[in-house]
């Protein structure tokens, strides 16, 4: 006897690569597939299937050697929506909500067991089968996308950060992954671990996974200069260690033991302004960096012009201030050109990460804006070949300098 088998992803999926929901029936010489209906509900909150109808039901009514595939990626996508508040979080934040989405794939199937009358069966009516869902894309090493299930959901690299900066770094705090709490050692003091969930608000405590709430499932942790500075007490902020060179992130599980460390390399720069990047990187969620030295801005400036009829006659002279060539339409669209200032060879994984991403913004006067990197080919430098390396980057912004939107 032979009944189709599904073929569906799991959690934690990156859509911005493909994603397959696949059925199957041909263990047996006359089996057969004849039609398959997904429908799939996309949803935030907890993993219950709400009422109402599907976000989308598709139909095949044929398949290729007994096999039915859907590629779903493209309609996941669109219910994505993202929000760079998160970045001076004290403690820990749950995601926003709409970064991270529970998708339901439910529906029917029509298929006969080798040659016996055809069966209409239902392959899933419920959420065992729902995973969730980042905008996020894998690398290329990585073809036939399996499930993203590491703690860090960004490149294990140095940071670099200010006195005053504030940054998080993104978590998946699934069950499996047991996170528990977070110590910091600063450099000048090695021997000693500061704890950063003995204070603040519940005790610092990260949310519960098990309450499979998509906000819960993935959280931002805390962790730049300025969050520890305003969230820690005593000893454990980085103002009381003036001669510390790093500081540590240790990530542990429930029992205390690590799972994995961030380093923070403390950064003086009296020179020059640094400017704060936000970017959706390769996991879909939100990751930030500052660019420590030269920056310049530049003026693009566009027009339209006419040749004006000025009327002359021999009473009448025309204003020399009305000029026979006429502009409209004036506006410019600037761009920052930044400079990261030295970093470790690892960094080429943000820089990569940072324009890859269709979602990037600057921290200009407190606000968030939009800008666009300007892509092209990026060497990814190493010691051996540049001894020092940094990267410069150039930004459009993403409105132009005279506001036109409708």
């Amino acid at each position: 006897m032979s009944v189709p088998s599904i073929s569906t992803p799991s959690s934690l999926s990156l859509t911005r690569s493909p994603l397959f929901v696949t059925g199957k029936n041909n263990t047996l010489a006359a089996d057969s597939l004849d039609s398959m209906t997904l429908q799939l509900k996309i949803f935030t909150g907890i993993k219950s299937l709400p009422a109402g109808s599907a976000n989308y039901t598709l139909t095949k009514n044929y398949s290729i050697e007994e096999v039915i595939n859907f590629e779903i990626s493209d309609l996941i996508r669109s219910e994505f929506s993202h929000n760079f508040g998160v970045y001076n979080t004290q403690g820990y934040a749950e995601s926003p909500e709409g970064e991270v989405v529970w998708v339901a794939p439910l529906g029917d199937w029509t298929y006969s067991d080798n040659g016996a009358v055809p069966i209409e069966a239902p392959f899933q009516t419920g959420v065992g089968l729902a995973f969730i869902a980042t905008d996020g894309w894998a690398k290329m090493t990585n073809i036939a996308p399996t499930a993203t299930t590491q703690l860090l959901l960004t490149a294990n690299t140095t940071r670099y950060a200010a006195l005053g900066n504030y940054e998080t770094i993104p978590l998946y705090n699934s069950v499996a992954n047991d996170f528990g709490g977070i110590s910091i050692r600063y450099s000048d003091n090695p021997s000693t671990l500061y704890s950063f969930n003995t204070v603040g608000p519940s005790g610092g405590v990260p949310p519960d996974p098990a309450s499979t709430d998509t906000q819960d499932l993935v959280i931002y942790a805390g962790v730049g200069p300025q969050n520890l500075e305003s969230f820690l007490a005593g000893n454990s902020r980085p103002s009381q260690h003036p001669t510390a060179e790093y500081y540590d992130v240790i990530f542990e599980e429930t029992d205390g033991t690590p799972i994995t460390t961030v380093r923070y390399n403390l950064v003086c720069e009296p020179k020059y302004t640094p400017y704060q990047i936000g970017f959706i990187n390769r996991y879909g969620v939100a990751e930030y960096i500052t660019f420590f030295k030269k920056s310049t801005e530049q003026g693009n400036f566009t027009q339209d012009q006419y040749q004006k009829s000025i009327y002359n006659d021999g009473f009448t002279t025309p204003s020399l201030q009305v000029g026979k060539y006429q502009s409209y339409n004036v506006n410019s669209r600037n761009t920052l050109t930044l400079n990261t200032g030295f970093v470790d060879e690892g960094y080429s994984e943000t820089i990569k990460d940072l324009l890859m991403s269709e979602s990037v913004v600057v921290l200009s006067g407190g606000s968030w804006i939009s800008v666009v990197p300007q892509r092209g080919s990026v060497d990814y430098q190493k010691h051996i070949n540049d001894k020092t390396i940094n990267y410069t980057v150039t930004f459009d912004y993403g409105f132009d300098e005279r506001s036109l939107v409708r």
